[in-house]
């Protein structure tokens, strides 16, 4: 990662503030303030399309992390070189809720275009959780929302049918760009992953995932090409995902 030196306060500018943890911890920080000034410490930095920022089992600069622009992904390495994604992170998530008390992640983060990434300082974190019970609040959840969200990708990969999986995918993710308002039109919304990252989230093979991804065009259900995928029949998909979770 590259430590970006910053003038200004890059958060002023941040599309997803208002709609993530940070907005707990940086709400009454007046906009344009200097970093170092802010009431919780911040550093930023940059991550390329394809870098491994976070290794699993290893120690490291103490967190959390909070994606800031772009995209990335938990996963885990298995001994054959096998890679298995676990969830995958959208800007305003957190790397893990769970950092704030472990210095040692269960798994690895790898950068899926190219990122911003904002380091929290830990302690101070910590103090504001015994002072303030909203910021507690919003962490427990997210920790829940972290469990759930790797337990729903167990869930997917033993739908029978690679459509259905990958539409499972798809709507686990439209939901939460939804949510933060992260979208390229009324039904279009930035999805920068490849066959085979899609096909490492859904524990298919790439050409599995590109003819699933064919056929659910053909069907008029989602169109996935150029980094976006549009919702073609919103019956369609809602009832195609929900198979992925019966």
């Amino acid at each position: 990662m590259k430590f970006e030196r910053q003038l200004a306060w890059p958060c002023r500018d941040c599309g997803v503030r208002g709609s993530s943890f940070c907005s707990k911890l940086t709400d009454q920080v007046d906009a344009g303030t200097p970093t170092p000034k802010a009431e919780i410490p911040q550093l930023f930095f940059h991550a390329d399309e394809g870098a491994v920022i976070q290794e699993s089992s290893t120690h490291f600069f103490p967190g959390p992390y909070v994606l800031c622009q772009g995209w990335a992904y938990r996963f885990h390495r298995f001994a054959d070189g096998r890679r298995q994604i676990l969830s995958v992170l959208i800007p305003g998530d957190l790397f893990s809720a769970f950092a704030l008390f472990n210095s040692q992640s269960a798994f690895s983060v790898q950068a899926a275009t190219d990122t911003r990434i904002c380091q929290l300082g830990r302690d101070a974190i910590k103090k504001q959780l015994i002072e303030n019970s909203d910021i507690c609040e919003a962490l427990g959840q997210l920790c829940s929302t972290e469990v759930e969200e790797m337990a729903t990708t167990s869930v997917n990969l033993t739908a029978p049918e690679p459509k259905t999986r990958i539409a499972g995918l798809v709507r686990g993710l439209v939901d939460r760009l939804a949510a933060r308002n992260i979208r390229n039109g009324a039904n279009a919304y930035p999805f920068p992953l490849d066959s085979v990252e899609i096909a490492d989230a859904t524990g298919l093979a790439p050409d599995q995932v590109q003819h699933a991804i064919r056929n659910l065009r053909e069907e008029c259900i989602i169109d996935l090409s150029d980094d976006e995928v549009t919702i073609l029949d919103h019956d369609k998909f809602a009832q195609l995902a929900l198979v992925a979770f019966r």
